[in-house]
């Protein structure tokens, strides 16, 4: 009786034609959107972001709490390049959701096992 072969499985080395991440959770952009009669500075929006940018939140999510937004995919995610439209700008649990940690290569299995292969 010969033992197991345990293969390793390899850790995406890019997140390029993937965006798993950004399909199906929702949109954690919405926590950038203006907050009618508070004044001071946003408790979640990075300095700089660009006018442009909060004008396209405040008017795909203005008067929604967290949960309330779609949850097919992310506002600033493009299904055509698999990618984050404003990279540069994304939230903080985006960047915390690390190339290749648990939960990326949980999402890659989970895509992988429902597609079949």
């Amino acid at each position: 009786m010969s033992a197991a072969i345990r293969l390793t499985i390899l850790s995406p080395e890019t997140c390029d034609d993937c965006g798993l991440c950004c399909t199906g959770i929702g949109s954690p952009v919405l926590l950038y959107v203006s907050h009618p009669g508070v004044s001071g500075a946003h408790p979640f929006r990075p300095a700089g972001l660009p006018e442009a940018l909060i004008h396209e939140i405040d008017e795909h999510f203005l008067g929604m709490f967290r949960g309330q937004e779609p949850q097919d995919q992310c506002l600033w995610f493009e299904a055509e390049t698999r990618r984050c439209r404003h990279y540069d700008w994304r939230p903080q649990v985006c960047r915390d959701y690390e190339l290749g940690g648990d939960a990326c290569l949980a999402q890659r299995e989970q895509h992988r096992a429902s597609a079949g292969g």
